[in-house]
């Protein structure tokens, strides 16, 4: 007698023809040469179409601190900055952990994302790739690095890596992992209140 659940599972498993040439087609995209990559404002549908468009940047440098990527009229620039702002159209430089990827998360990689600091107000093109990281409206040009929590460096990645984050993001892979970052941080915050510490609240009045 045919057992149809062991031959369901041996025909889902074998890859199909569509499968295996994206397969082939991303592997041009896999080597692991630079540490930040660029995410451009510019539509795509399709993986291969977004490894194509991404973009590596060799000679980007994240700056020094959060008020090293202010641009102040007068103040001399960090060579980071200064190269971030001409590039990118930047009117600074902002970064942000990506949800699901910061301190409370599990693993050892910690996905980031630069971009100018106020795109709101100075950039206009919409950026989906970006938006599907970080989960709301990103206008301009957008630089993603991993930074590794074991060697507190960010590692070289590729734009296949990239990709997959941003097209499994877009599909609603990483809620979970969302989810349970969320939750951890809530934890801490209620360990830190247990113990006397305050919430400060930065939101302006």
């Amino acid at each position: 007698m045919t057992n149809y659940n062991k031959w369901d599972k041996f025909v889902s498993d074998i890859p199909s023809d569509t499968e295996s040439e994206e397969e082939r087609e991303l592997s041009d995209f896999t080597k692991k040469s630079v540490r930040y990559i660029h995410i451009p404002p510019v539509e795509f549908t399709t993986k291969p179409q977004l490894c194509k468009l991404l973009e590596e940047d060799p000679n980007f440098a994240p700056p020094s601190s959060a008020a090293a990527g202010i641009v102040i009229e007068g103040e001399e620039l960090e060579t980071g900055t200064k190269y971030a702002t001409s590039k990118y159209g930047w009117s600074s430089v902002g970064s942000q952990l990506i949800p699901g990827y910061g301190a409370g998360s599990k693993g050892s990689d910690h996905w980031r994302i630069f971009f100018d600091d106020n795109f709101l107000s100075t950039q206009k093109v919409p950026n989906r790739g970006a938006r599907a990281l970080l989960g709301h409206n990103s206008l301009g040009s957008f630089v993603v690095a991993c930074l590794n929590r074991d060697t507190g460096e960010d590692r070289p990645i590729s734009r296949k890596e990239v990709a997959d984050l941003i097209i499994s993001r877009q599909q609603g892979n990483d809620a979970e992992r969302i989810a349970l970052e969320r939750e951890r941080h809530e934890a801490s915050m209620k360990t830190f209140e247990a113990i006397g510490a305050e919430r400060v609240d930065l939101k302006p009045n």
